[in-house]
């Protein structure tokens, strides 16, 4: 009787091995688009999975996306199918390699496996099952092969400058605007703000902004950011410069715009805008914090001409409060104060511009918030 229980035991113990190492009905694939790249070149990768039948008893659980030292890795998707009763599910991924050498990268997915019964009983609620049953099986999927060569620029890809200045002469205090746009693909996700030093005048700007998305050759699509500038007197900006790795030539690329040189004409004196300040008559009362004043009494017809370029000039009052409240610092909230061209907000640009880094931004928020609400 013994004997028997062991055989019966050990046939069991038998049919439960061969259903979870037999050969399973499925078989994963890999394809790269490249295997010789530079750092930070984009690599379309694809992993799929071909089942025998419709696949109906395994679950695919595939979780690479990620980053490390060595690579970023991406999701693009899943493209999940079945042609003539036979499942194929293809995982798409953009890779940005970091750095350079022979790399062999290696991922493992999860393959859970149910039966036909687990599914009907957690259907049916038979014997109290709530879920399904599963044998769990890690599988090695084919390793990806790249070999990765050196470069000394952030930026890698295909990409192309356009600077736009949209006058070159303007009264004093009136603003000028500038568009700075590159367009391409590539690691476009790592494309850092510019900044615009020129001595003598006031700059605003906002942080730039990304209209890309993420396909087989990087990101591709355009990077955005603009600028109000406000001077009393002529002043020039330098060429901008953005280099970077081009994949197509093979070596570093440094893309320039022009030289813009703007002419300022004479504009209202400042004791012809504001009143005497009681006690100072020598002058030093000036303080560039009026400079917002100015600019927002002066150049309220000026900005209405350009408030289809500003999408901040005209907002409806929600999405604009919405703005308002993800500013993280004083000066970017002022800044986008003063692009609005409204005249409501004069007092608070003099006030908080000069109370310099002792203003509370809750403070300014709270007081926009108050003025947006009187309307």
């Amino acid at each position: 009787m013994k004997q028997n229980l062991g055989r019966i035991l050990g046939l069991i113990l038998l049919l439960i091995a061969s259903l979870v190492y037999a050969d399973e009905p499925y078989k994963w694939s890999l394809y790269s688009n490249k295997e010789s790249v530079y750092v930070n070149e984009a690599v379309a990768v694809e992993y799929t999975c071909e089942f025998k039948d419709q696949g109906y008893l395994h679950v695919i659980e595939l979780d690479i996306e990620g980053e490390n030292d060595g690579y970023r890795l991406l999701s693009r998707g899943v493209n999940e199918t079945v042609v003539n009763g036979k499942r194929r599910d293809t995982y798409r991924y953009t890779l940005f390699p970091k750095r350079e050498g022979e790399q062999e990268l290696r991922f493992k997915v999860l393959m859970r496996k149910t039966t036909k019964a687990s599914i009907e009983n957690s259907v049916i609620g038979r014997d109290n099952v709530e879920d399904y049953a599963f044998i769990d099986k890690t599988v090695e999927l084919p390793p990806l092969h790249l070999d990765v060569s050196a470069h000394q620029e952030r930026i890698t890809g295909r990409f192309e400058l356009e600077v736009k200045l949209d006058r070159k002469e303007v009264n004093a205090y009136e603003p000028v605007h500038l568009d700075v746009k590159v367009n391409g693909e590539g690691n476009f996700d790592e494309m850092r703000d510019i900044s615009l030093h020129i001595d003598g005048v006031k700059i605003f700007s906002e942080p730039g902004e990304d209209h890309y998305s993420l396909t087989a050759d990087g990101f591709k699509g355009t990077w955005e950011q603009k600028f109000s500038i406000v001077a009393k007197e002529d002043f020039v900006i330098e060429p901008i410069e953005l280099s970077y790795f081009d994949i197509s030539k093979k070596r570093k690329v440094t893309l320039r715009s022009e030289r813009f040189s703007v002419k300022v004409n004479a504009g209202y004196m400042a004791e012809e805008l504001l009143d005497d300040v009681p006690g100072e008559t020598d002058g030093s009362w000036w303080s560039w914090s009026y400079l917002n004043y100015f600019f927002t009494l002066l150049s309220g017809v000026v900005l209405g001409r350009y408030s289809l370029r500003l999408r901040s000039v005209k907002k409806r009052q929600g999405g604009f409060m919405e703005e308002v409240e993800a500013c993280h610092s004083v000066k970017m909230l002022l800044s986008k104060l003063v692009m609005t061209g409204d005249v409501r907000f004069s007092p608070l640009i003099t006030q908080y511009e000069a109370l310099g880094n002792k203003a509370s931004l809750t403070a300014l928020k709270r007081e926009v918030k108050v003025l947006l609400k009187s309307d």
